[in-house]
């Protein structure tokens, strides 16, 4: 598998990447990070991506995601931070992801998500910060959680927010 960190980070005109195919990642940190004009991310192979942080932050324009492989993803932290224009994104596996901080902050147009697997996550710190249309928080159960800081700051439009967590919060 081949580590990819940063590998179209800060390609500000980048507005189509349809092929990224016959490659088998491992490290997708950054990988579309600042890439403003691209609205739509390409399927490629994530069997192996343990790491998913920043990958798409600042793709102000990216208005739709695949459903990738993320069975072996660990962090998704900041994965779409900034992503203006992002409405919904597809049911990923999340079953080993621990850390979700600031995953969909600044995602102002994001309308709903999933109802993902946050059985093994610990950090949501901002994980929604600023998601202003979001209207919808599907019941997450977060039994390990230690930090929720500004999980929901400035939600404007959230009516009913219902976590699970476990006690070490609950002291």
């Amino acid at each position: 598998t081949i580590t990819a960190t940063s590998m179209f980070a800060n390609c500000y005109s980048l507005e189509n990447a349809s092929s990224v195919s016959g490659l088998s990642f491992s490290n997708c940190q950054g990988f579309f990070n600042n890439c403003y004009r691209l609205m739509r991310a390409p399927l490629f192979t994530t069997t192996s991506v343990t790491t998913m942080l920043s990958m798409f932050a600042g793709c102000s324009s990216l208005i739709s995601v695949p459903l990738y492989d993320t069975s072996s993803v660990t962090s998704m932290n900041g994965m779409f931070s900034g992503c203006y224009s992002l409405e919904s994104v597809p049911l990923f596996n999340t079953i080993k992801v621990t850390d979700m901080t600031s995953m969909f902050q600044n995602c102002y147009s994001l309308q709903t998500v999933p109802l993902f697997n946050t059985s093994n996550v610990t950090l949501t710190v901002s994980m929604f910060n600023a998601c202003e249309t979001l209207q919808t928080i599907p019941n997450f159960n977060l039994p390990v959680v230690t930090n929720i800081s500004s999980m929901f700051a400035t939600c404007y439009n959230v009516k009913t927010i219902n976590i699970t967590t476990g006690s070490s919060l609950a002291n």
